[in-house]
């Protein structure tokens, strides 16, 4: 697996490994809002700011910052990493984004899993669900630990799923020692399941397709992130935004994937 520069600095910038102070490159939480501008509808954004994070207004900068460029990176970083053996990795999803995802069968954003089982780590979350998911082989995920000369989280043996996977879900036993993790509240796991991904067979049709003005998502955000309700024209102009942006990616994907 060789990535170009532009692919690491991508995958850097995803994993938090920014400095400076830079709105958009010293980001450290950039993965945040850039997995939830994939998600439909705002539940994702309202759990993550119930939760305390931040939505990084300066991502919807497209004029200043290259939105596109890093996720057309990311993309082209994950579809370079096919194994022809099966993998077998794990991940404390939050309760409400396993729900979106198991009603929907798809991977609906870029979704961190780890080599190393459960990561406490990832126990911020209010509801948490366990995925212990299959990877099988011809499937793109990329391992972190291969991918980039210096990796700042070694610790969590990353796998990266890309998102417009196929997702299936088998409902599994909560065993004792998994009952023993607790998400943000101090609650059990909610569920535990075995999940398998694989290609997708539907593609998205080949038509032109363009962003809407991105200011009303940067209004969302910020009042959002006060804890506030955003203006009811700003959620509907900014879903117009996320849906247009999520064609264009899901386009790139089957493009990258294309047989």
């Amino acid at each position: 697996m060789e990535l170009t520069e532009q692919e690491i600095k991508a995958l850097c910038f995803y994993e938090g490994d920014a400095e400076g102070s830079d709105p958009f490159w010293g980001d450290k939480k950039a993965y945040l809002t850039l997995n939830s501008l994939l998600y439909p509808g705002l539940r994702n954004e309202r759990d993550r700011t119930a939760e305390g994070k931040k939505l990084n207004p300066a991502i919807l900068e497209e004029e200043k910052y290259p939105l596109l460029a890093v996720y057309r990176n990311l993309l082209s970083a994950v579809c370079k990493d096919v194994r022809d053996y099966d993998r077998h990795t794990w991940r404390v999803e939050r309760y409400s984004d396993f729900r979106q995802q198991q009603s929907v069968g798809r991977t609906l954003s870029f979704t961190s899993t780890s080599k190393a089982g459960f990561l406490k780590v990832f126990q911020d979350r209010i509801g948490i669900a366990l995925l212990k998911v299959t990877i099988p082989a011809g499937v793109p995920a990329l391992d972190f630990e291969e991918a980039l000369p210096h990796y700042a989280k070694a610790d969590e043996h990353e796998v990266l799923l890309p998102p417009f996977l196929r997702f299936s879900f088998k409902e599994v036993p909560l065993t004792e020692e998994e009952m023993e993790i607790r998400d943000a509240a101090g609650q059990p796991p909610r569920i535990a399941c075995e999940a398998t991904v694989s290609l997708p067979r539907s593609k998205e049709k080949n038509t032109l397709i363009s962003l809407p003005f991105p200011e009303p998502g940067k209004r969302v955000y910020a009042a959002l992130n006060k804890g506030q309700e955003p203006q009811q024209q700003d959620i509907a102009d900014y879903l117009a935004y996320k849906a247009a942006l999520q064609r264009i990616l899901h386009r790139e994907f089957d493009s990258l994937t294309a047989r």
